[in-house]
């Protein structure tokens, strides 16, 4: 995700162009990949996170950490598209934002999950 992030910053036409030469689309899709692939190592994290949470056989954080994602990206993105000076790009960062939200909120709900299965172990364990 790091490195895929990376390609985002430094060449996000390479990815545009195979599928238009259209110099305004290329452009608006270049801004949208340079924004948006902050989001690719958090997502990493997310799903991560999702598949530990499955692992312990409690799926119930990851939806937690799912409906919050929604909750504070939906309210603020239709709270902001209501604006006179709404631009596009305020999605993205909305985005941003709220997937580097769900990744910090997954990762506590995670290491509450952790914490709770490895408490009876260590306060059986003797001294």
């Amino acid at each position: 995700m790091v490195v895929l992030t990376l390609i985002c910053q430094i060449k996000p036409e390479w990815f545009v162009r195979g599928f238009t030469q259209d110099p305004a689309v290329v452009a608006v899709a270049a801004e949208f990949l340079r924004y948006i692939s902050w989001n690719f190592v958090a997502s990493g994290l997310i799903f991560t996170c999702s598949g530990m949470f499955q692992a312990l056989g409690n799926t119930v954080p990851a939806l937690l950490s799912s409906a919050s994602r929604i909750v504070t990206f939906a309210l603020p993105v239709l709270w902001l598209s209501r604006q006179p000076d709404f631009q596009l790009h305020y999605v993205w960062i909305t985005s941003m934002v709220t997937v580097a939200l769900q990744a910090v909120l997954s990762l506590l709900l995670l290491r509450g999950q952790l914490q709770r299965r490895t408490q009876p172990l260590s306060a059986a364990a003797p001294a």
